[in-house]
């Protein structure tokens, strides 16, 4: 059968085409018991990779599975079910299959043999330095997997491989990790979808579990970062803000009507008493951890709305660069995801008195023009080596609210602000980002305040995505 573990023939089932069905049961779950151990051997190498997950994620990197046939499909999986569960955008975590969408329910065997299609899709989906590209194959040997894992390294990403076969010197060299399972022959010879199948799902559900909670998505052990977008989820978040408050139904429900269906923004506003926008801002002050927001902002002399705390796991200044960069393309996906849901029937807006998407465009593109920019522009009109404390009034200084406007051409509008701002930042950036101002009643450097313009483009993104299902506008509250 070849030389490969994958492959070769399990001595324990060489009858088992004579057996009666409880006999095949108790053959194929005999074996299912390997799997645990096998997956157990590799405990420090799947911690390194979530190490290595949670640190790109804090770039602003992703994590993207590549596979064939049962292993590509595992890997679309796990990436599809990172959004409900854990409340991240679909793009954080993301999978690609031999053969594209289409071989998730037709297979498309011959599509894992091309090593150019693999390198042809890494490229396709735009892979960046900044990403982790875990290459998914049981046997060791798929060249679809190698090309992309090949490509991935060319492009600066870092790379991980997952297989259940001793691999190869070629796969060595590509990958930054290995991750091998090694869970030995198949209940039938080949068919890697059974305990190959079952260790690469405990493994890509520990990875991207692990994940989330190192970068706050979970509280205690509730999923807390969900978004109530189905009548399942609605369920499940009105019970874990029940769970955690003691509040009754009526008051869980309310309170999730108030933030679109964001349960932890719910959770922050109702432990420290503040409005969203606070919540909001508190929350992204400590990386999304709930647990640490309470602790920290809950006494009298929390810092005030421009409060912003540098904290461990922020993006660095080229991360943090490069999420303003892209915020005008995140707020046009914002407005297409929303207007899919609208399409649909599914949900509407949480507040019909709310601003339209293109008035939060035209609100983002004037106040990048009239009180971002020229912050920044003042920041560095001096004439020293940059020491001096330069002082504005309030940064949350207000822009009129926008009227209404096309969303097209309000986002070309912010686009085109926040690349003349961005122009602005001299260089060395890691240099421009320490130095300091005089703002309001509190004292910040250049990167605590474009962290704060990051919230601000984030908070107006959501409002432009944001939809709250009928389910938590008409159920009962008994």
């Amino acid at each position: 059968m070849g030389p490969r573990l994958t492959e070769a023939r399990n001595p324990r089932t060489a009858s088992i085409d004579r057996a009666d069905s409880a006999t095949i049961v108790h053959l194929i779950q005999a074996e299912d018991r390997a799997v645990p151990e096998a997956v157990g051997s590799q405990a420090a190498a799947i911690a390194r990779v979530v190490d290595e997950v949670v640190e790109r994620f804090r770039r602003g990197g992703r994590l993207i599975y590549v596979g064939a046939g049962t292993s590509g499909r595992l890997g679309a999986l796990d990436a599809t079910e990172c959004p409900p569960t854990f409340g991240v955008q679909p793009d954080l975590v993301r999978a690609i299959i031999a053969g594209g969408p289409g071989a998730l329910v037709r297979t498309a065997e011959g599509a894992e043999d091309s090593r150019t299609g693999g390198a042809e899709a890494v490229r396709e989906l735009g892979v960046k330095p900044a990403d982790l590209v875990l290459g998914i194959a049981t046997s060791g040997t798929t060249p679809y997997v190698l090309g992309a894992l090949d490509e991935a390294a060319a492009l600066g990403a870092g790379t991980a491989f997952l297989g259940c076969a001793e691999p190869s010197d070629e796969v060595v060299g590509l990958a930054d990790h290995l991750i091998l399972p090694l869970v030995g022959p198949e209940v039938i010879a080949g068919s890697t979808r059974l305990k190959a199948g079952t260790a690469t799902k405990l493994v890509l559900n520990t990875i991207t579990t692990a994940a989330m909670i190192r970068t706050g998505r979970v509280y205690e052990n509730l999923m807390v970062d969900l978004r109530a977008r189905s009548a399942k989820l609605v369920d499940r978040g009105i019970r874990i803000f029940r769970t955690l408050t003691g509040e009754s139904r009526r008051e869980a429900r309310h309170a999730l009507i108030r933030t679109g269906g964001a349960v932890k923004t719910a959770l922050a506003m109702h432990a420290l008493d503040v409005d969203r926008a606070l919540a909001e801002r508190y929350l992204d002050c400590v990386d999304g951890f709930l647990g640490l927001a309470i602790e920290r902002f809950s006494s009298a002399e929390r810092p005030s709305y421009g409060g912003y705390p540098e904290a461990p796991g922020w993006p660095d200044s080229a991360a943090l660069l490069e999420r303003l960069r892209a915020a005008p393309a995140h707020l046009v996906d914002a407005q297409a995801e929303g207007a899919a849901a609208d399409a649909e029937g599914h949900r509407v807006p949480a507040d019909p008195t709310s601003w339209t998407p293109g008035q939060h465009a035209a609100h983002l593109a004037a106040f990048e023009r009239e009180a971002v920019r020229p912050r920044l522009e003042c920041w560095f009109d001096d004439p020293g080596e940059g020491e001096g404390i330069r002082v504005f009034d309030d940064w949350t200084a207000r822009v009129a609210p926008a009227v209404e406007t096309d969303f097209e051409a309000a986002a070309e509008a912010f686009a085109a602000a926040r690349a003349a701002t961005a122009a602005v930042i001299p260089e060395p950036v890691d240099a421009a980002l320490t130095r300091r101002a005089r703002i309001g009643d509190e004292t910040v450097t250049l990167y605590q305040f474009l962290r704060g313009v990051a919230q601000h483009d984030a908070a107006h993104e959501e409002r432009v995505r944001e939809r709250v299902h009928p389910a938590l506008l008409s159920g009962a509250d008994a």
